[in-house]
């Protein structure tokens, strides 16, 4: 099935004069479609073997980079409840009003601490987290914005570096629109989220972007419905997944 060209139109979302409220309200859209489409689903997915390799007396450290609301952090520590195991989580977003949001919606998690900062510019020495995740964050930025974040991520990821995009297909494109009018979304949200799809990837696309970053073997993987989730090793040659 035909393939939308991947599209660089801005996002409102990403705009700096967003009032608080709409940068709320579209997040608050954001996280339901992440637990009814599959974006909460396939991070976790992501996550659980680094967990089950983790031993239990040892936190695993996470960076959640574009973190937003902060609800997948929190499915994070949840998920690493259920394993016994401990998950640390440091969210950043760069959004002033998405990070206040973050630190109301974990204040009951001390496992989980909220940091306002740019993608571009993270304040962290190398090797800082054993995992570095983003979620629906990478489709913001041109291929080479994604290369240069892809390989700062890497540069703090002892482990691994974990991304969790979009799939551009006609397909999500058509649902979602569809989807947000006829639930009477927030128009942020039914402008951005079909929109979200255009600028999604194929697996060519992120594994292009993975290789110039330094990766000789990146690993892509679907997941249902049109999810990508993308495993890149850390600088830890001992705490790699085969």
């Amino acid at each position: 099935m035909w393939v939308p060209p991947r599209s660089l139109d801005p996002e409102w979302l990403d705009r700096s004069d967003n009032p608080p409220e709409a940068v709320a309200r579209a997040l608050r859209d954001i996280r339901l479609v992440n637990r009814i489409l599959g974006g909460r689903r396939a991070l976790l997915c992501g996550l659980d073997p680094f967990l089950r390799a983790q031993p239990p007396h040892v936190p695993l450290e996470v960076l959640d980079v574009g973190t937003g609301g902060a609800d997948l952090p929190i499915e994070m520590v949840l998920l690493g409840k259920r394993r016994g195991r401990v998950v640390n989580v440091t969210a950043v977003d760069r959004d002033p009003s998405a990070g206040l949001l973050a630190a109301r919606s974990v204040r009951e998690w001390p496992e989980i601490r909220v940091l306002q900062a740019d993608a571009n510019e993270l304040p962290f020495p190398r090797d800082s987290f054993d995992l570095v995740t983003a979620s629906m964050f990478l489709h913001h930025f041109d291929h080479r914005g994604v290369v240069r974040l892809l390989s700062s991520f890497r540069r703090l990821a002892r482990r691994a570096v974990l991304v969790n995009d979009l799939r551009r297909h006609l397909l999500p494109w058509a649902f979602i629109g569809l989807f947000a009018r006829a639930t009477l979304r927030y128009p942020m949200f039914v402008h951005d989220a079909p929109l979200s799809v255009r600028r999604g990837f194929t697996s060519e696309e992120l594994l292009r972007a993975a290789r110039e970053s330094g990766v000789e073997e990146p690993r892509v993987e679907r997941r249902w419905p049109f999810r990508l989730v993308m495993t890149l090793p850390g600088h830890d040659p001992s705490g790699a997944l085969p």
